[in-house]
């Protein structure tokens, strides 16, 4: 399947009020079972593996209704890790989606080719089902702004371009209930990138230090590192 961009609607808001908070639900339903939540534990995981447990600013770039972050705060809890994480989207209405508020999270309306926090504000930049809109050059920049707002690392959790969640999107009807969700779930997997090329964009990003990994259920992980390892005592 080769990658074919496309804008998508909910970018733009382009629904009644309605129909937006039920793409937001639509989200929050494939983050929730196919991959968004277990995908982005995996990668905290992998981050907290190699630089030891310890308190983290998280910021948490394309955040939609900020349900994805409530979770993962709630996982590293859990795990005895103190998170404190900070959504950002383009759209406060995104953000609160009709709640009337964010259970320990930050909310931050911003463009994210315009972040506005100086560098190394965050230990950790993460983004869901985001960077598969950019491409190109814009890609790189993208890569570029996030790790210049982080210190430690920039995970990111995509899907993987294949022909199975193409197909399956486009008649899975309990996870694209929203007429918004129908026309852009195929549209993010079309526009997705393949293993290959994430690899390549990364390295032609001028990215050296970085793991790139394949997820369940289509979907690809990458974690740029800001710093070296460190020594076990």
């Amino acid at each position: 399947m080769r990658r074919t961009t496309s804008h998508e609607l909910l970018d733009d808001d382009r629904g009644t009020p309605e129909e937006i908070q039920q793409s937001l639900d639509d989200l929050w339903r494939i983050n929730r079972w196919l991959g968004g939540v277990s995908s982005s534990v995996k990668l905290l995981e992998h981050f907290f593996d190699r630089t030891g447990p310890h308190p983290v600013r998280i910021l948490d770039v394309g955040a939609g209704d900020a349900r994805l972050a409530e979770r993962l705060r709630s996982e590293l809890l859990r795990r005895n890790i103190q998170a404190q994480f900070f959504v950002l989207d383009r759209r406060l209405t995104h953000l609160w989606n009709g709640r009337p508020s964010l259970a320990g999270v930050g909310p931050v309306v911003a463009d994210v080719l315009a972040l506005p926090f100086p560098d190394q504000s965050f230990e950790v930049v993460m983004c869901n089902l985001l960077f598969h809109h950019f491409s190109g050059p814009m890609a790189q920049e993208f890569l570029h702004r996030l790790a210049a707002v982080s210190s430690e690392a920039v995970l990111i959790n995509d899907l993987e371009r294949h022909a199975l969640p193409y197909l399956f999107i486009r008649c899975a009807y309990p996870f694209a209930r929203s007429r918004i969700t129908r026309h852009d779930g195929p549209a993010s997997v079309r526009q997705a990138y393949t293993y290959g090329e994430l690899r390549s964009l990364v390295r032609e990003a001028g990215f050296s230090d970085f793991d790139l990994e394949r997820l369940p259920l289509f979907r690809l992980g990458l974690t740029l590192w800001k710093e070296p390892p460190k020594a076990k005592k």
